[in-house]
């Protein structure tokens, strides 16, 4: 779960080369945002049992969802 809470973190605060930082420049990247999916799907994978997740992390996949066309 490390790797994919650090990857979120990245994409979440768009470091350098993530998707989201290439998406305010208008340009979509499948690679990147394939990596985004990818680490969402298993974040929330792991996360199904948990009764609650970081605020961070929740507004992170909120931010996604309602920005993201």
């Amino acid at each position: 779960m490390d790797e994919t809470i650090e990857t979120l973190r990245r994409e979440f605060n768009a470091e350098e080369g993530s998707f989201l930082l290439q998406l305010r420049g208008r340009q979509w990247d499948r690679t990147a945002f394939a990596r985004l999916v990818r680490a969402m799907r298993a974040a929330g994978a792991q996360s199904e049992t948990s009764e609650k997740i970081d605020r961070w992390l929740a507004e992170g996949f909120y931010e996604v969802a309602t920005a993201v066309p």
